[in-house]
Formats: C-alpha cells, sequence, structure tokens
C-alpha cells in the first residue's frame, strides 16, 4: 500500500511541472552553454560578436584567428564547427549555401566586414572590441585589452594590490 501511495504522490508531483518552464530554462542553459563553449561570457555578447550568414547560421572571428559557424537553434544537435582560417570557412560555407564560384567573391567581401574579436586581459572572454556598449567607457580606445570597465578595474587593482605587496 505504501508504494502505491508513493507512486499517486509522484504522479501528482509530475502532473504539477511547468514543462514550459522547464523547457525554457533548458533551452537558455543550452544556449550559455553555446556561448560558453565559443568562448563567451553569455548569449548576447556571442550573438553581438557574430553575423548571421544565412537563416540562423552564424559566424565569429575568434580573438586566436580562428572562424566559428554556429546556429542556436540546432546546436543541441550540432556543435559549433571551427575553422582555422577565412579560407577554409569560405570553402564550407559555399558547399553548404551551393555557391556558385563566382559568388564566392561576394561572400568573401562579407567576411571581411566580420570584426575580429579580441580576448579579455582579466575574465579571459572574448569580445567585440567595437560593441557600442564597451566603446561607452572606452572611446579612445586606451583599454582595448579588457571587455568592460569592470575587468579594466579589477584588473588595475589586482596590479595595485600585487605592488603593494597586499
Amino acid at each position: 500500500m505504501h508504494k502505491i501511495n508513493q507512486m499517486e504522490e509522484w504522479e501528482k508531483e509530475l502532473d504539477n511541472i511547468d514543462w514550459k518552464t522547464m523547457l525554457d530554462d533548458i533551452n537558455k542553459a543550452l544556449i550559455d552553454n553555446l556561448a560558453a563553449e565559443l568562448g563567451f561570457p553569455s548569449y548576447d555578447r556571442l550573438e553581438q560578436a557574430s553575423e548571421r550568414v544565412f537563416k540562423d547560421f552564424y559566424v565569429v572571428h575568434l580573438s586566436d584567428g580562428r572562424w566559428a559557424w554556429w546556429n542556436p537553434t540546432t546546436y543541441a544537435k550540432e556543435d559549433p564547427l571551427f575553422f582555422e582560417n577565412k579560407k577554409d570557412i569560405i570553402k564550407y560555407i559555399a558547399g553548404v549555401l551551393n555557391l556558385e564560384r563566382k559568388d564566392w567573391k561576394r561572400l568573401e567581401l562579407g567576411l571581411d566586414q566580420v570584426v575580429q574579436t579580441r580576448r579579455c586581459r582579466c575574465c579571459q572572454y572574448e569580445y567585440n572590441p567595437l560593441d557600442p556598449s564597451r566603446m561607452s567607457w572606452d572611446v579612445d580606445q586606451e583599454q582595448a585589452e579588457f571587455c568592460s570597465a569592470d575587468c579594466a578595474m579589477e584588473y588595475v587593482l589586482g596590479e595595485m594590490k600585487e605592488h603593494f605587496g597586499g
């Protein structure tokens, strides 16, 4: 009888689960994981540093020179793809989109517009050096090694502590 009561309680709990919220949480976790896999602190920062090529397919030019091809809607089944150079990603995209050779130059020109990210000296995350929110605190690009004012300050404070024996 005890097992039947436990089963009924379990079924009642199962009926009370908000599946939509749970699925939304899972999707958010997947998207956050995608951003982390590509070296970004958040999906918003990844998206801001990337360019959409086709439908939900994006490219990002990472600080180490590699290119990544990614898709947020298929990420659960397909990991981002990494390419060592622009020539390799052009070949790949041209194949995916069935581009004729004459259209490759247009693709190359489009990829030339993608800003290469930088890696923050403090937090080690990738960031777009031309991100408007970043430019608001570093107009003259004097702190180009840092993704945010917080990271710049944290780094300077750490240097000061180290210098003064703290």
